[in-house]
């Protein structure tokens, strides 16, 4: 096991462990939002609900509604928003 660790010290310097670090949290940011679906793509069940994912922001509720043309597509669902009352 320390005969591995010591040839990878050797073959890998100091700065490929830091670029592989920020290399897989870029996949991780572009996966997320690729696999997350956006508002006006194209859904399969009518009422389906679910959420948008961005990294850095709170999730917001999706729904799939109905066009005038008769598609079916994501469209941000209304949320109830608190007042925030002064004392």
């Amino acid at each position: 096991m320390l005969k591995k660790q010591e040839s990878a010290r050797r073959h890998w310097p100091t700065f490929h462990a830091p670029v592989l670090g920020i290399a897989i949290g870029i996949m991780l940011f572009f996966g997320v939002q690729v696999v997350s679906p956006h508002p006006g793509q194209s859904c399969e069940q009518l009422g389906q609900i679910t959420e948008e994912w961005q990294l850095g922001l709170p999730t917001r509720p999706l729904i799939c509604g109905a066009t005038l043309a008769g598609d079916l597509r994501y469209d941000r669902a209304l949320t109830e928003r608190r007042k925030i009352t002064l004392p």
